[in-house]
């Protein structure tokens, strides 16, 4: 990467840590006060509280569109490694916006002092799965926010794998073996981001699919289970090198 644009990228990481910290900071504010952090416009101070929270994700959405379009123009030598870092960023941007979808009537803003919610059908704060607190009543837009987000590190994770295992499995050798299986993975990964979302869009448990979505579900296995196995297949043989010819001879 050029050093102008290694620059830009370390001044953008820079303000997205300050305003990550700024959030942070508010969210443990809120909680020692005993306050919703998220959609709270009950008092001016909570509403203004909640306005930086909002200029924050504007700005970490900008940043990390900015870190994106860096990263799409930078070269990288393996295929696999390219193509997971570069979809990875894509839809992890994509994650982020979601996250606009709980300002929308379905997230809920029926509640006094409330501008929004996580949750679809059902109030906010009711029965949750562990840890996570995703909704076990009702459709919850967090989950595709959050899946979306992590397809930066899940994607490069697998690239990094693929490349282990290619020590010990002769198909794993090929690079456009392991470039093809990334793709695959890709478009499975944002099949399940658009699963999810429409899935708490209709108010619906992550824990509780209906015939439909399991439906949808099912076929986007067997898609992404049909692609994986027709990587290898698909895959051009590799080159040999001028030695190598001579030596067949």
């Amino acid at each position: 990467m050029p050093r102008t644009r290694r620059r830009l990228a370390a001044g953008v990481s820079t303000v997205l840590v300050a305003v990550l910290a700024v959030e942070y900071a508010i969210i443990a504010l809120q909680a020692a006060r005993g306050r919703a952090s998220h959609f709270n416009t009950a008092t001016e101070f909570d509403a203004n509280l909640f306005k930086v929270m909002g200029g924050s994700i504007v700005v970490l959405w900008v940043g990390t569109l900015v870190l994106t379009v860096l990263v799409l123009r930078t070269p990288i030598a393996d295929a696999a490694s390219r193509l997971a870092i570069r979809l990875g960023a894509a839809i992890s941007l994509v994650g982020l916006a979601l996250g606009a979808l709980m300002f929308l009537p379905a997230g809920g803003g029926t509640v006094e002092g409330m501008v929004g919610a996580h949750s679809v059908g059902v109030p906010d704060g009711g029965p949750g799965m562990p840890v996570t607190g995703w909704s076990t009543t009702g459709g919850d837009l967090r989950i595709p926010h959050f899946i979306g987000m992590h397809a930066l590190q899940l994607l490069p994770l697998l690239a990094l794998l693929l490349g282990t295992l290619a020590t010990r499995f002769r198909a794993l050798s090929n690079g456009a073996v392991r470039a093809r299986l990334v793709l695959v993975a890709a478009a499975g990964y944002a099949g399940l981001v658009v699963l999810v979302t429409w899935q708490a869009l209709r108010g619906q448990p992550l824990i509780a699919p209906d015939a439909w979505t399991l439906a949808a579900a099912g076929l986007l296995a067997f898609g992404v289970a049909a692609g994986a196995a027709d990587a290898p297949r698909r895959a051009p043989a590799p080159s040999h090198t001028r030695g190598e010819q001579v030596g067949a001879r």
